[in-house]
């Protein structure tokens, strides 16, 4: 009840003042709205948004050398301030609103080996009459009157070479992400970074994509071991590529659930088993000790 209250409270304030605040990151402090969902989130969920800075340092420990990073979807740098807990590896934001890349400017000035794209990323590059919408703290496309810049990942790395091998490819664009991500194909099969995005059966439909096919599109890139995790952090399960009525079976569960419910996979190449089998049996372990049993 008085969570209930204490955000109809925010609601109203930050319709009208909505002041940059601090909030704690692990051992990280950067700036958020007021109105950024965040803390609320942070708060219910302690396991939440860590799992990718954990795989990144299975990685990197594992290949004994930093892997690049590229953040799609870096929203205000919260996702840095995640990995920074663990890796101090290079990261490439990439976002598209104005609103958020200043922020994630301010927050991203206290490390070192970040760069920032202010751009959307799409199949190739134009201008579209599209803007992006921000409401509690993430963003949709909604029709413009002003055209938008749309680049490639393919030019994107042009301006960014040092990050043209990345070791992980993050993207977090609210349904957007199968879209972005077949747009990357020529990337995916080339440099077989592990990938971790969001995956949200409702929202892919929303914007005319398909869940399932998009899971064939992947394995046709060469990805075959998937983790699957619920969108609160909590490792769920691991599967074979080839394990299609596990996957379906998966895509049912977190369907129909309008946004409520979702999941982020981290998805790895075939040359990449040993990563997949080292991720695997870290994330187990570490969620024993988190609920010790």
């Amino acid at each position: 009840m008085l969570r209930t209250i204490k955000r109809r409270l925010n609601k109203l304030v930050t319709k009208v003042y909505d002041p940059l605040v601090d909030i704690k990151i692990g051992n990280q402090t950067i700036k958020i709205p007021m109105s950024h969902q965040l803390r609320e989130i942070m708060d219910l969920y302690p396991e939440y948004n860590f799992n990718l800075p954990r795989i990144i340092k299975y990685i990197t420990d594992s290949k004994k050398q930093a892997v690049n990073v590229i953040d799609i979807g870096a929203n205000i740098g919260d996702t840095v301030a995640f990995i920074r807990n663990f890796s101090d590896v290079p990261v490439l934001c990439i976002d598209g609103e104005e609103k958020y890349v200043q922020i994630l400017r301010k927050n991203v000035a206290q490390y070192k080996n970040i760069s920032i794209c202010q751009t959307l990323v799409g199949a190739e590059n134009t201008e579209a009459n599209v803007k992006l919408k921000v409401e509690k703290g993430t963003a949709y496309l909604e029709k413009a009157k002003q055209a938008t810049t749309i680049r490639t990942l393919e030019n994107i790395l042009e301006e960014f070479p040092e990050f043209k091998n990345a070791g992980v490819l993050k993207s977090d664009t609210d349904g957007f992400d199968t879209i972005i991500l077949r747009s990357c194909e020529q990337f995916l099969k080339t440099v077989h970074p592990v990938i971790f995005f969001e995956f949200d059966p409702y929202l892919i439909k929303r914007n005319n994509d398909d869940p399932v096919d998009f899971i064939s599109y992947l394995k046709n890139c060469g990805y075959r071991y998937f983790m699957f995790y619920v969108n609160n952090g909590d490792f769920m399960l691991s599967c074979n590529g080839d394990e299609l009525g596990t996957i379906d079976q998966v895509i049912d569960y977190f369907s129909g659930r309008k946004m409520d419910m979702f999941t982020d996979i981290c998805a790895f190449h075939s040359e990449d088993k040993a990563l997949f089998d080292i991720s695997v049996k870290n994330e187990l372990e570490h969620f024993k000790k988190v609920r010790n049993y």
